[in-house]
């Protein structure tokens, strides 16, 4: 079947349980549908689906209410969506971005935690915003950290999202017994709590815990609203139809009581930022819209003056009880899933529909974009066919 597009956006991402097998299939879905409004043609596909020589890709198109399988030569753009679980996914996305060398990508990544906060206390206005960090390298620096915090210390992964594998530590005064309290989340996301009798007990388990992964370590920060709830605040910056950075939107996650961490992933849910905001901080609530939305315009361009091209950024924020702002993390694969639970839905229509708005920019005015007749689609200026693929 001939297609009729101006371009060819291909979404790498990765395989799960359903039908088709891949993730995120809403936000694909909506994708595909919203993509004839931008003259393109969008292709899903896994990275094993992938040609050896890069010459083809094999995955599923949306076609008349309902997923087909295809194939295709190479996309124009490759807007790369794969979150790793293993490391065999991880070599596998590396395999296919290998071959796909004429791609153009959609987007570049962001280093680690560790090398965000590097890139981004280089600025003394980003700096304001960043919680004190440092790497975590023995159980006697941990010691020592803790030591000197009253209300303990975060630990996270160097690498990894939704709250997986996170850490609070804490020493207990004599009044509660003496020891450390450990309460965070496991590598499936579920809640543990231990109580140790000693800091040596303590380090220990932590030790072990973290293994051989990589983390950082940070102040614990109260981060949690009036009702008991952990919240942060997630901005979801992206580039539009003329490549500038544009706040697409704002929400504020809650996580349960008791919880550690907002994360959606791990149980949390999402209201919009405004009426908490003034709820929590009464009239100052306006002022920390506005400030959250001028920390969120600074970041993006340091960003990629470190990392090259960037297409969006989910940035999570904190606010603790005084008003004062500190970023938490920032997410070159960010979800949109925030917009829709608060109901916001011109925030999730452009969530969705701004990677096609940039992608169709991308071929406008990249180099080796050369103009064909309106209704051919081109990759790498050849017209395509989409062949329907036989189920194996």
């Amino acid at each position: 079947m001939t297609t009729t597009a101006m371009g060819f956006l291909g979404i790498m991402t990765g395989r799960r349980h359903g039908i088709p097998p891949i993730a995120e299939p809403e936000f694909c879905s909506h994708l595909c549908r919203a993509a004839p409004l931008y003259d393109l043609k969008v292709l899903i596909f896994h990275p094993e689906g992938v040609a050896a020589d890069g010459s083809y890709v094999s995955g599923y198109e949306w076609q008349n209410g309902q997923w087909e399988p295809v194939q295709a030569p190479p996309p124009d753009i490759l807007y790369n969506r794969c979150f790793y679980r293993t490391p065999e996914e991880k070599r596998a996305a590396a395999a296919a971005l290998s071959v796909l060398t004429r791609c153009l990508p959609w987007s570049r990544g962001l280093p680690d935690k560790w090398g965000v906060y590097e890139i981004l206390r280089r600025s003394p206005a980003a700096a304001a915003l960043l919680p004190e960090t440092e790497n975590y390298s023995s159980r006697e620096a941990l010691g020592n950290m803790l030591a000197g915090r009253e209300y303990g210390v975060f630990l996270k992964p160097r690498t990894g999202s939704h709250g997986k594998r996170t850490v609070h530590a804490v020493l207990l005064g004599r009044d509660e017994g003496g020891g450390v309290k450990v309460r965070g989340r496991d590598r499936g996301n579920e809640p543990f709590q231990y109580l140790f009798g000693t800091l040596d007990e303590g380090l220990d388990w932590i030790g072990g815990f973290i293994g051989q992964h990589r983390y950082i370590i940070q102040p614990y920060l109260h981060l949690t609203g009036s009702g008991g709830q952990p919240f942060d605040v997630r901005v979801l910056m992206q580039k539009n139809g003329t490549g500038a950075w544009t706040l697409t939107g704002m929400a504020v996650r809650l996580g349960a009581r008791g919880s550690l961490t907002s994360n959606l992933h791990g149980g949390g849910t999402a209201v919009p930022a405004l009426p908490f905001l003034l709820d929590e901080y009464g009239g100052a609530g306006r002022e920390l819209l506005e400030e959250l939305a001028a920390a969120s315009a600074l970041l993006p361009p340091l960003l990629e003056e470190s990392c090259g091209r960037l297409g969006e950024l989910g940035l999570d924020f904190g606010i603790d009880a005084g008003g004062r702002i500190y970023l938490l993390e920032a997410n070159s694969k960010p979800g949109r899933t925030v917009f829709r639970l608060t109901g916001d839905r011109q925030a999730a229509r452009l969530a969705a529909e701004n990677p096609l708005r940039y992608a169709r920019h991308l071929l406008l005015t990249s180099s080796s974009y050369h103009k064909l007749p309106r209704g051919q689609l081109r990759s790498h200026g050849r017209m395509i066919s989409m062949v329907p693929k036989e189920d194996s």
